[in-house]
């Protein structure tokens, strides 16, 4: 793997031009037999074409867009909260975006730059964070723990037609997510890019590694094909934002996964966008997989993603200073949920 220190206003980076992409694409893949039916042959490609395309096309224009949106969010909860003042880590493919560093006219446009630095988080009253000093890690005082984790995970609009590959991308990013929270000080937050299976798989197991030190206190689901203008890259991606519980501190963790009845079929969905359908920004629909999708609506992305942020900064406020729970709302209209956590004997609500 070449990895190298690269300088200039922003410091001294850990950038990857490998990142271990193809490592990981070939674990999701798994073995592919060779005596599998037709079915099986197209999903194979397909799946192979929907992991290749994140790697292929850029989507650096949407991680800013996030980026522009996340910001005041994290801002305001730092100024209510007293949290996330301390260091900042960021790591994935247009890391940087993420931390806030503004594109530029020579930024590169390349799906594979993988960056991991750390740095001082910015003042809330700067924007953007132009001359953020990023150092890679060991360097320059690193803390090794931070109040604040970016990740950009690896494959996180891949729409896979295979159960199989559904759930080791899942799991690829469950065992991220842990890394992660390793170094996220307790009483801090993880924000991450996620695929939606990690969230909506049906069993519980995937999340419970994360759920066991973490708290989900906010998601926004971005509608299919939404993060690069690529026909394989056509899954919907979650940003969510988890809360390192402090050593012996009680908490809600992740919610469970619940059978949904729609009127095309029955699929699997987390709790959390039955208690919040305002974010997901757009239509949820059952596809062909069984999993579900998010159709665009007509407002704009980036008004639905500032009202999505604004909500969950709200909520992340009311957690982190332990104000009691509201009641659960009842789902959205055309989703029936069923009676509680999934398990293979569980019924939906008819």
């Amino acid at each position: 793997m070449d990895e190298r220190y690269v300088g200039g206003p922003a410091g001294e980076q850990s950038e990857r031009l490998d990142g271990g992409f193809d490592l990981a694409a070939d674990l999701i893949m798994g073995p592919v037999n060779s005596d599998l039916d037709l079915a099986g042959q197209v999903a194979a490609v397909m799946d192979r074409l929907a992991l290749d395309a994140h790697l292929q096309v850029s989507a650096v224009d949407r991680h800013w867009q996030i980026a522009i949106h996340l910001w005041p969010a994290l801002k305001t909860v730092t100024s209510r909260t007293g949290l996330l003042t301390g260091s900042l880590v960021a790591t994935g493919v247009d890391a940087d975006m993420l931390a806030g560093v503004g594109p530029h006219p020579h930024y590169p446009r390349d799906p594979r730059r993988h960056l991991t630095f750390h740095a001082a988080t910015p003042p809330t009253s700067q924007w953007p964070h132009q001359d953020l000093p990023g150092y890679g890690l060991g360097r320059h005082g690193d803390p090794g723990r931070y109040d604040l984790v970016l990740l950009n995970l690896a494959f996180h609009d891949a729409a896979l037609l295979d159960p199989d590959r559904r759930t080791r991308l899942g799991k690829y990013h469950r065992e991220v997510l842990a890394s992660a929270l390793e170094r996220t000080t307790p009483g801090g937050l993880t924000v991450a890019l996620t695929s939606p299976v990690f969230l909506d798989h049906p069993d519980s197991d995937l999340r419970r590694a994360v759920a066991e030190r973490a708290d989900l206190v906010g998601a926004v689901r971005l509608p299919a094909g939404a993060m690069r203008p690529d026909s394989h890259a056509e899954g919907p991606t979650d940003v969510v934002l988890l809360h390192h519980r402090r050593p012996g501190q009680p908490g809600p963790g992740i919610p469970a996964a619940r059978e949904v009845t729609t009127n095309s079929g029955r699929g699997h969905l987390n709790e959390y966008w039955l208690d919040n359908p305002d974010h997901v920004l757009g239509h949820l629909e059952l596809s062909e997989s069984g999993t579900f999708t998010v159709r665009p609506g007509g407002e704009p992305l980036g008004r639905l993603l500032q009202a999505a942020f604004d909500q969950i900064a709200s909520n992340a406020i009311n957690i982190l200073t332990a104000s009691p729970s509201s009641p659960r709302p009842a789902p959205p209209p055309g989703l029936s949920a069923g009676p509680g956590p999934t398990d293979p004997g569980s019924a939906p609500r008819l």
